[in-house]
């Protein structure tokens, strides 16, 4: 699953990743947790564009949001069903935080991107307030000795084909991504406390009795 994750690039970034085109105000997070706003990409005649959503859909029968979905299971799911077909979107991001076990920690990363994308699926509840949620894909390699879930990633040459017309199209480039891309490292148990989003809980921590590698596959 994806239940944190980080954005702190600015408009340029954004822009040098999108296009000079797009523009919004938002600050840098370092733990972007459920509940929380942030920025989302999606395009509309043939332009990118930034808007602000909510993570997590709000189901009345479930105690908790629903903040991820499976992309092997999107077009079995009524809720996710029809939402796949046009509302479609982008979460850009810089890491995400996964948890090995309960307790564990760590943070991910790509090794060459600044940014990655994570493919999301968008809806306006009954209240009109405007949420997302992060599909996940099967994690493999290194990554499945941290969780056996990571983030659905769109590679930036794909951008326009997950938020094109075709679904068909979309759902075909849902693959899990290549580990050799990735490296993480742990990270103090601090970043569960959403109220700690500040670039020190990004830093370096060591686990007691940790079994997972330091840093695979970082050259």
């Amino acid at each position: 699953m994806c239940g944190r994750y980080t954005f702190s690039s600015n408009l340029e970034d954004l822009k040098t990743e999108f296009s000079n085109k797009i523009s919004s105000n938002f600050s840098a997070k370092y733990n972007i947790s459920p509940g929380q706003e942030s920025i989302s990409i999606s395009i509309k005649n043939n332009q990118y564009y930034i808007q602000k959503l909510n993570w997590g859909f709000k189901i009345i029968a479930l105690k908790n949001l629903i903040i991820n979905a499976r992309s092997e299971t999107l077009n079995e799911k009524k809720i996710f069903k029809e939402l796949i077909k046009f509302n479609r979107c982008l979460i850009p991001a810089n890491s995400w935080f996964e948890w090995c076990g309960s307790k564990k920690p760590y943070l991910i990363k790509n090794k060459n991107k600044k940014i990655i994308s994570f493919a999301a699926l968008k809806r306006v509840e009954n209240n009109g307030d405007q949420k997302f949620i992060i599909i996940t894909s099967q994690a493999i390699g290194n990554l499945k000795k941290i969780h056996n879930r990571t983030p659905a990633i769109i590679n930036r040459e794909d951008y326009r084909v997950w938020l094109g017309k075709n679904d068909e199209d979309a759902l075909s480039i849902l693959k899990p991504i290549d580990d050799k891309h990735y490296y993480y490292h742990p990270v103090s148990p601090d970043v569960g406390k959403t109220s700690n989003d500040n670039e020190k809980i990004l830093d370096i921590y060591e686990h007691k009795n940790d079994e997972v590698p330091l840093f695979p596959n970082l050259t």
